[in-house]
């Protein structure tokens, strides 16, 4: 006498592999020969084929581009110079915070720390944390226009990357121009 066997369709979440098997809603993986995987009774198990002949040739791994051959374009330049501008930012943070300390410690490590900033290197430091601050503000602006979705085709974004350094140079060029004048520097 055979056996009459009844398959129900288990759920897709009900299988015994991986970690949390039981919890995890996606359904297994189908193997290449065909079989079906899972324990439940009656259930065959069949394993692939993975004897050397039924291997396919082995592929060489793909190449992740590199610098010496990715075209450079100015919205590639806008990217790494926003995240250099904001690392040059921070820079500047630690630098006011030391003109704060310099003011806290009294009048004579005041006076030194602002003979720093006002000398040759100090002026080129502040001159390049105007700049980097302009920009990151600029490029910052940019980047709230893309996530509106507006300005994300190729001619917008070059046409905003220039908008963006010509403002940086503008702006800087301006307040370094207004303090010259006012005798700030």
């Amino acid at each position: 006498m055979t056996e009459r066997r009844i398959e129900r369709p288990e759920p897709p979440w009900h299988h015994t592999e991986g970690i949390g098997s039981g919890l995890v809603d996606t359904p297994p993986a189908a193997l290449k020969s065909g079989g079906e995987l899972g324990t439940g009774i009656g259930r065959k198990h069949q394993m692939t084929d993975t004897s050397q002949k039924a291997r396919a040739p082995r592929r060489e791994a793909p190449k992740s581009p590199h610098l010496q051959v990715w075209r450079w374009h100015i919205t590639m330049w806008t990217s790494i110079l926003h995240r250099a501008t904001g690392v040059a930012l921070y820079g500047g943070a630690l630098i006011i915070a030391g003109w704060a300390l310099a003011l806290a410690f009294g009048p004579d490590a005041y006076a030194t720390y602002k003979g720093l900033l006002g000398s040759l290197l100090g002026r080129v430091v502040m001159f390049g944390l105007t700049i980097s601050a302009f920009y990151h503000l600029a490029n910052g602006v940019r980047h709230l226009v893309w996530d509106t979705g507006h300005a994300l085709d190729i001619k917008s974004a070059n046409a905003s990357a220039i908008v963006v350094f010509a403002f940086a140079v503008a702006a800087t060029v301006s307040v370094w121009g207004i303090a010259a004048m006012t005798g700030a520097i």
